[in-house]
């Protein structure tokens, strides 16, 4: 369906002036899906989140220390959240962003171990925090697969519960949906479920059109493939640089310093001036030198493996004679972006993909870049070590995704 190039150039803020609504993070994480909600003009009251690293870099971005570590399993941390969430005389927003490892398709080992049952349980008690803090509208992330957990009883189950979380007639107008953060902006395929409640909410639809699926265009793209015809306006949107709807990843990384493998972190300059909608977006309030541009070290023979490799390919591009003993069974090994696609989703591994240009993988700046992260966000080491850094990004929500389907949300509301 074709879409119209209204608000084409449009290039949000990430703080504007204009009334707060109160809002609440759980599993805030280091402050991705705050960094949306300001933006949309929320002031996050408090948030909280296990991870003390998290817990760090959120309030060293922050304007002032809004993030806690909290167990939010716990009966003390759940009385905490509570005592202090009372105070604030009322609600607008409750974001959640539980832990997503046990509803994973990735299968690393991991995902049904007793840390990831524990995970699970998380999600599980956002109901209970919906009827103890009762805010007016609440919006919870995960990952796809949860449709299909337990043969879909988890998410039935799920939203059965937020619908009617407690007593005194507590209602919620809830629905889901899932998404794709490329058609929000980010320059990154990575699919999400949101599911947003509406206290005493009419039977409408608030979540805003997901859009079409992608997936054959940035995938003929990185293949050097006849684009599908149907996929010819997306084409030329990914073509135009001021056109914030779509960004590729060399329209995201472009003007960062092409650093060769294992340069040590100092400031440094941009590389060129802004060019496009994403950029200087990316740019917006951030200092004159740019940090977190170190470059992980790299071994020679993942820079001869990835010489056989072309932008936007992976292992199973190797010759097998040439393989030297490394596996094809994942097509995640050794990808390299492509420089006119959107990278494929990131993890928390910082070889998960490869620079489009460059033999090594992304800096901590380039990786957040592909979450839309923007350049003022900082990661000193003094806070988190280069790994969780690079954890942290995997983990979180793409600001713009939050953007576009709470923002989308919101305006159908007023409407």
């Amino acid at each position: 369906m074709p879409r119209s190039s209204k608000n084409k150039n449009s290039t949000p803020t990430w703080n504007p002036r204009r009334p707060a609504r109160v809002a609440v993070e759980l599993c805030s994480g280091m402050g991705a899906i705050g960094l949306g909600l300001k933006s949309l003009g929320f002031q996050v009251a408090h948030a909280y989140d296990s991870w003390d690293c998290a817990v760090d870099i959120y309030n060293h971005n922050a304007a002032q220390s809004t993030a806690e570590i909290c167990d939010l399993l716990s009966r003390a941390g759940r009385q905490h959240v509570l005592s202090q969430c009372r105070k604030l005389g009322g609600i607008d927003l409750l974001v959640a962003g539980p832990p997503c490892k046990g509803f994973s398709q990735i299968r690393n080992g991991r995902h049904n171990n007793a840390l990831a049952r524990k995970q699970n349980k998380v999600l599980a008690a956002m109901p209970g925090y919906v009827a103890a803090l009762k805010p007016q509208m609440f919006l919870i992330e995960n990952v796809p697969d949860l449709i299909r957990h337990r043969d879909g009883k988890t998410l039935q189950d799920l939203l059965k519960s937020l619908a009617t979380p407690g007593p005194r007639k507590l209602r919620y107008r809830v629905e889901y949906k899932i998404y794709d953060a490329a058609l929000s902006g980010t320059p990154q395929a990575r699919r999400r479920i949101f599911i947003l409640g509406v206290r005493d909410g009419k039977e409408v639809n608030l979540l805003p059109d997901p859009g079409p699926d992608l997936a054959p265009l940035f995938s003929a793209l990185r293949h050097g493939k006849k684009v599908p015809a149907e996929f010819s306006e997306y084409r030329t949107s990914l073509k135009d640089p001021e056109d914030l709807r779509l960004t590729t990843a060399r329209q995201a990384l472009a003007d960062i310093p092409r650093l060769s493998a294992g340069v040590p972190e100092v400031g440094r300059s941009y590389a060129a001036n802004p060019v496009g909608a994403f950029q200087r977006l990316m740019r917006e309030g951030a200092p004159a030198q740019l940090s977190d541009t170190r470059t992980p070290s790299v071994r020679q023979e993942t820079i001869d493996r990835l010489a056989l490799i072309k932008p936007g390919g992976c292992a199973r591009d190797i010759p097998k004679e040439k393989l030297n003993g490394l596996s094809r069974r994942f097509d995640s090994a050794y990808r390299r972006l492509h420089p006119d696609a959107p990278s494929t989703a990131l993890s928390t591994k910082y070889d998960c993909v490869y620079h489009y240009s460059c033999a090594r993988s992304l800096s901590v700046r380039e990786y957040a870049r592909l979450q839309g992260i923007p350049d003022f966000f900082t990661f000193p080491e003094t806070l988190a070590c280069r790994r969780h850094a690079y954890e942290m990004i995997g983990n979180s929500v793409p600001p713009l995704m939050i953007r576009k389907v709470l923002g989308g949300a919101l305006r159908k509301l007023k409407s």
